[in-house]
């Protein structure tokens, strides 16, 4: 062995057992989305995607390239109304959007079920992180049909489900599992003699092996709930989300369905029910575990006799996400993506984003001498949906004006500010005018 082979043995061996010291830091980049709930101020900002909406994005039935392009076309305009995370179904039906061995393919996803020659799944997790978005992956648990389902008390429906939760977290970079409010079946006549009791421990069976085998894999990969709000109902159907919140070992998260406005009509008398349910479920939580919150989108700007705040305001949603931080809500979900996009809900949409948004000026401070001049502009609007007419004041003109262009004018010597106001939004600059310098 020579000098330069000895040489490279020694340097290249304690690098090496340095590598096998931290193995993630020069491993494969792990997607950026993951790094957003490593920050404790991390707030989730989903949207459901449901499989009813596939059409209509343009994702059902399509050829790879046109599908690609479709997706990545939601996930652009998911992340520019300020969403983080998309929940998608990849199982509505006892079915898949991917190539599966457990079941078949989704009819939604593909002509017929028949199946694609590409993994419709694959690629939506590829462009979801793309966009430093989160993918979570939504499951309905028991529904074949409308009008049947799997028999939740089978030992075989619970490793059916099982198996195919350990299949997409096996072979999917997902960030979570994530199942839906429908659990036991209240419409079909075998199942309406089964005690709710007994409803309950079946059900908690299934959660908790789902549960278990998550975390086997992963304690990475998030597992959560979004119940019914209506507590009476989830007891009814075997939602026991009283154990969920108050014993380890069932859900990461939990996002109750609050689809309600506070000016809803019962008996009469209007209540403000939202409100209600926000502290009934607050209330529960004992293990004191992420909530995100369930929103209506799809009732904004929509007549509803029970619920007439929905039509009466276009500020139901901004409140509702003002309501949930102040009682500790660490996110929400928004259903359903469509109606993102859909007319009488646009005043609503975008409300609701003035709760989240953000604004920055190009200067904070600027110091001018009498009669020069200097643009102020808007440099970052978030979400980037939101772009809309800013207005500009001064406090003080007589110092320093702006025109309706932002163009700041140092009148005489003296210090004022001035505004940039988007909506409820005001960013401020203060301004210094110096007297000129006589040549």
């Amino acid at each position: 062995m020579n000098y330069y082979q000895r040489f490279f043995l020694c340097v290249s061996i304690p690098f090496l057992l340095l590598l096998s010291f931290f193995p993630c830091s020069f491993s494969q980049t792990v997607h950026a989305a993951s790094s957003l709930t490593e920050s404790a101020d991390f707030e989730l900002r989903g949207v459901w995607v449901s499989y009813f909406e596939f059409f209509q994005l343009g994702l059902s039935n399509k050829s790879k390239s046109v599908f690609t392009q479709n997706a990545n076309r939601m996930f652009q305009t998911a992340k520019a109304h300020g969403f983080n995370a998309v929940f998608l179904h990849v199982r509505s039906h006892d079915d898949a959007i991917y190539p599966s061995t457990v079941t078949g393919w989704s009819k939604y996803i593909s002509y017929q079920g028949r199946g694609l020659s590409y993994d419709p799944l694959k690629i939506l997790v590829r462009l979801a992180h793309k966009n430093d978005m989160e993918f979570h992956a939504w499951m309905n648990p028991y529904r074949i049909t409308e009008t049947s389902t799997l028999n939740p008390a089978s030992s075989s429906t619970i490793n059916r489900i099982v198996s195919q939760v350990k299949e997409i977290i096996s072979n999917y970079d997902v960030d979570g599992i994530h199942f839906d409010d429908y659990f036991y079946p209240s419409n079909e006549l075998r199942y309406r003699s089964v005690p709710i009791e007994t409803r309950k421990r079946y059900v908690n069976k299934m959660i908790r092996k789902v549960y278990k085998t998550i975390k086997k894999k992963s304690k990475s990969i998030r597992f959560g709930v979004s119940p019914a709000g209506d507590l009476s109902y989830c007891n009814s159907i075997g939602a026991d989300v009283w154990t969920w919140l108050s014993a380890k070992g069932y859900v990461d998260y939990i996002a109750p369905q609050i689809y309600w406005s506070d000016h809803y009509i019962l008996h009469g008398q209007s209540i403000p029910l939202y409100s209600n349910r926000i502290r009934e479920w607050t209330s529960l939580n004992k293990l004191h575990l992420p909530m995100y919150i369930g929103l209506a989108g799809y009732k904004a700007g929509e007549t509803l006799s029970e619920d007439p705040g929905w039509r009466e305001s276009s500020w139901n949603l901004y409140a509702q996400l003002g309501l949930a931080k102040k009682a500790g809500a660490a996110g929400y979900l928004f259903f359903k993506y469509s109606d993102l996009l859909r007319g009488n809900a646009k005043n609503e949409v975008i409300n609701m984003m003035y709760q989240i948004s953000t604004m920055t000026l190009s200067k904070t401070r600027m110091t001018l001498s009498v009669g020069k001049k200097q643009k102020l502009f808007v440099t970052a609007l978030s979400p980037a949906a939101l772009q809309t007419k800013i207005i500009w004041k001064s406090k003080q003109p007589e110092i320093a004006s702006v025109s309706k262009k932002g163009v700041v004018t140092a009148n005489s010597a003296g210090k004022t500010k001035i505004y940039a106001y988007c909506r409820n939004l005001r960013r401020t600059c203060v301004v210094k005018v110096r007297k000129s310098i006589s040549t």
